[in-house]
């Protein structure tokens, strides 16, 4: 597999920014970790853009992971970084399925057990966080919206690798890392906050952004 020279430049600085970004918040170091947070998806996305530039619905998930990375660093614009994480999501499933419909027709029953899962999980979500005095209704059912979204990844990419193959694993594996981050993000906001748990988060999820950006390549490309 041969990828432009801006490839590998690009997966360089990812992994660079990776490991400050880590470093920053093992030590705690909010103020070096916020200002370095968005180069990671920047640079994973730009990876991404010159690996296959005649997919940009791979690109442009990554992108705006970035741009919710920026969002979410303040309270004023959190909820808008919610939502365009929602839409890098999207982006990701749908590239997803049109990977899909282009190998093999999709059964009847496969839309039944996306639609099932995401409404089973939406409505679980919602009643999780039905008392919780923080979240307006509107809040609430966004984040019950936003959970469902990440919950349809398991089938979506599992019926993936068996219709497409190939390295659509990674992007499973990804997916399970993606659904871990915002657990541990779940937990700590729900209970007592525990030490280093910035870490945690940003290594599930730059871990699962990876994965899934890495399945749609080198699958599509093989």
């Amino acid at each position: 597999m041969r990828f432009p020279i801006a490839v590998y430049i690009f997966l360089g600085l990812f992994l660079i920014a990776t490991i400050f970004q880590l470093a920053f918040a093992f030590i705690e170091n909010q103020s070096l970790r916020r200002k370095e947070k968005v180069l990671c998806m920047l640079m994973l996305g730009l990876a991404a853009v010159f690996a296959l530039p005649d997919h940009p619905l791979i690109y442009i998930g990554a992108f705006l992971a970035m741009l919710g990375d920026l969002f979410v660093l303040r309270k004023r614009t959190f909820n808008l970084g919610g939502i365009t994480f929602f839409f890098a999501h999207l982006a990701y499933i749908f590239e997803c399925l049109f990977m899909i419909v282009g190998e093999e027709n999709i059964h009847w029953y496969n839309h039944i057990i996306f639609v099932v899962t995401y409404v089973v999980v939406a409505i679980a979500m919602y009643a999780f966080t039905k008392k919780d005095k923080n979240y307006n209704s509107i809040n609430k059912i966004f984040q019950s919206l936003y959970f469902a979204l990440l919950a349809v990844y398991i089938p979506v990419f599992s019926f993936a690798i068996a219709q497409v193959g190939s390295f659509m694993f990674l992007s499973l594996i990804g997916s399970i890392f993606f659904i871990t981050s915002d657990i541990i993000l779940v937990i700590n906001h729900f209970n007592k906050k525990f030490k280093r748990y910035d870490f945690y988060i940003m290594l599930t999820y730059l871990i699962a952004e990876f994965c899934i950006v890495a399945g749609f390549v080198l699958t599509i490309i093989r």
